[in-house]
C-alpha cells in the first residue's frame, strides 16, 4: 500500500447485504477499523470480525479493460470498475478470458462492420462480444477442438442480443467461402426472429425477454468454412400463454397475427381480430419498439427463407389462431355443478382450425372417462376442472408448435453431406424472474 500512499486509506465497507459504501481508514488495529463513511462523513468503529470491509483500488487503475489487473478483485471494486467505464461509454469489460456487459439500454454505433472486420482481422483486442466470438473462432480453427460459448446473466442483461452478436460473427469470419456456406449463414442468422417471435415476449424488465433457454452448434468443415448448424431449446415458458403478469405480454407471434389481421385476409379467414379481443393477449398489448404488423411481415419472410412452405406457414398461423380461440371458450355450470361448454363462434373456429367437430370438443372438455377393468365410465367435469382442462390444451399445443418450427429449423441447417466437423457451440441460458404466480417452469430454472 505504500506506492499509492495518498490513496491507502481508500476502502469500501458494507454495513447492508450488497450495499457498499465509499469510506476512508481513520485508524486500525487488529480487532477494529475506524473508518469514516464518505458520503455522511460519519466516523464508525467497526469490529473487523462483524464488519464486510475491502480496501478501494488506485484512481488510475479503475478504468483498467481486463479486471485481472486490478490489485483487489472483489465484489466492491469489480462492480465500482464496472460502473467507471460505463460512465466513460465502455460497455464491455473483460476479466481473463470472462467478458461482462453491462446493457446500454441504448443504441450505441459498437456493432457495425467496420468493428467486426477490425476484431475478424485481428487488429482490435479491446473488450467486445466480436473479440470473444473470433477468438473461438481462431482456437477452433487451430487447435482442432471444439469450442464453447456460455451467455448468462438476470433477465434484461442483453443475452438475446449477444447470442445474435456472436452467430453474426461465426457467420462472418469463415474462409473459403461458397454459394452453399453463404445460403447456411443467412439461414443461420434468419433463425433469430423466428425464434423471438414464438419464444420470446415483453416482461417488465424486458421488452424482447427470450422464455426459453437454447443451446445452438454450428459446424465447421476442416478448411474453418460454415457447413451446418443445429438448435436445442429446452424450457419453453408455457404458463405464458395462458397468463401473463400486468405489465408483461404473451409470446410475440400472438401479436403480430393480431396486428396484422386488419391487413391480411388470411388472418381475417382465421378468426383474428384485436389483441384485445382474446383472454390470453388482452392483459398487455403493446411492446416499446415494436411494430407487431410489421414484425409479422419478417417473421413470415424469414420462415419462407428458412424453408416453410405457404401451406406449412398457413398451417402455423392456424395453430397460433387456435390457442387463441381456444382461450376464449366460455364454461359455466348447470343446474348440478358441472360443466357446461358454450357453443359460440370461438368454439366453431376451434372446430374448423382443428379440424374437429365442436360437439365433440364439449364432450371431451365437459366430462372425462374413467376405466375400471373392462369398463369405461364417464364423468362430468366441474367448470374449474373444464377450464383447467382447456388451459392445459392450449399450452400443450403452443409447446408442440414451438417443438415443430425448432425441427424444422433444424432440417434447414443440418449437414448437406455426410462429412467429420468441428463446431463452436453456444449456450443461452435465459433470465429467472420471480413472478406473483410462479409455475414449473420458474422452478425449473
Amino acid at each position: 500500500m505504500a506506492l499509492y500512499s495518498a490513496e491507502s486509506a481508500r476502502g469500501w465497507v458494507s454495513f447492508n447485504d450488497g450495499i457498499w459504501e465509499e469510506c476512508e481508514v481513520m485508524n486500525s488495529d487488529p480487532t477494529t477499523l475506524q473508518l469514516r463513511i464518505t458520503k455522511t462523513g460519519e466516523v464508525k468503529n467497526c469490529p473487523r470480525s462483524k464488519t464486510l470491509f475491502s480496501y478501494r483500488n488506485p484512481s488510475n487503475l479503475e478504468a483498467a479493460d481486463d479486471f485481472l489487473t486490478l490489485p483487489n478483485l472483489d465484489e466492491p471494486n469489480i462492480l465500482h470498475s464496472l460502473r467507471v467505464r460505463y460512465w466513460a461509454g465502455h460497455v464491455y469489460s473483460y476479466t481473463g478470458p470472462i467478458l461482462i456487459a453491462v446493457n446500454p439500454w441504448r443504441a450505441v454505433d459498437i456493432y457495425n462492420l467496420k468493428t467486426l472486420e477490425l476484431y475478424k482481422n485481428g487488429n482490435n483486442k479491446g473488450p467486445h462480444i466480436f473479440g470473444i466470438a473470433t477468438n473461438a473462432y481462431r482456437a477452433l480453427v487451430a487447435n482442432r477442438k471444439n469450442q464453447c460459448i456460455l451467455i448468462s446473466g438476470e433477465s434484461g442483461a442483453g443475452k438475446t442480443e449477444s447470442t445474435k452478436y456472436v452467430l453474426q460473427v461465426l457467420t462472418a469470419v469463415g474462409e473459403n467461402r461458397t454459394g452453399a456456406s453463404a445460403s447456411i449463414e443467412q439461414q443461420v442468422m434468419l433463425t433469430n426472429p423466428v425464434l423471438e417471435a414464438f419464444g420470446n415476449a415483453k416482461t417488465l424488465r424486458n421488452d424482447n425477454s427470450s422464455r426459453f433457454g437454447k443451446w445452438i452448434n454450428v459446424h465447421f468443415d476442416r478448411k474453418g468454412t460454415i457447413a451446418g448448424a443445429e438448435i436445442k431449446t429446452y424450457l419453453l415458458e408455457k404458463a405464458r400463454v395462458i397468463h401473463q403478469t400486468e405489465g408483461e405480454r404473451n409470446y410475440h407471434i400472438f401479436y403480430q397475427v393480431c396486428g396484422a389481421s386488419s391487413t391480411q385476409k388470411m388472418l381475417q379467414d382465421l378468426g383474428l381480430q384485436e389483441p384485445t379481443s382474446f383472454e390470453y393477449t388482452k392483459t398487455c398489448t403493446h411492446a416499446h419498439g415494436h411494430d407487431d404488423a410489421k414484425s409479422f411481415d419478417r417473421t413470415k419472410q424469414a420462415l419462407h427463407f428458412i424453408g416453410f412452405d405457404a401451406q406449412s406457414q398457413q398451417s402455423i398461423f392456424a395453430a397460433v389462431s387456435s390457442v387463441l380461440h381456444l382461450g376464449n371458450l366460455k364454461v359455466s355450470e348447470n343446474s348440478e355443478g358441472n360443466a357446461l361448454l358454450q357453443s359460440d363462434r370461438h368454439l366453431i373456429m376451434v372446430g374448423q382450425l382443428l379440424k374437429l367437430d365442436p360437439a365433440a370438443i364439449q364432450t371431451a372438455m365437459c366430462n372425462r372417462n374413467i376405466t375400471a377393468g373392462n369398463e369405461v365410465m364417464v364423468k362430468p367435469e366441474t367448470a374449474e376442472k373444464a377450464r383447467q382442462g382447456r388451459d392445459a390444451l392450449s399450452k400443450a399445443m403452443y409447446s408442440k408448435l414451438f417443438d415443430y418450427i425448432v425441427k424444422c429449423v433444424n432440417t434447414a441447417l443440418r449437414l448437406k453431406a455426410e462429412a467429420k466437423t468441428i463446431q463452436v457451440s453456444v449456450l443461452d441460458i435465459f433470465g429467472f424472474e420471480v413472478f406473483k404466480q410462479n409455475h414449473f417452469e420458474q422452478f425449473c430454472i
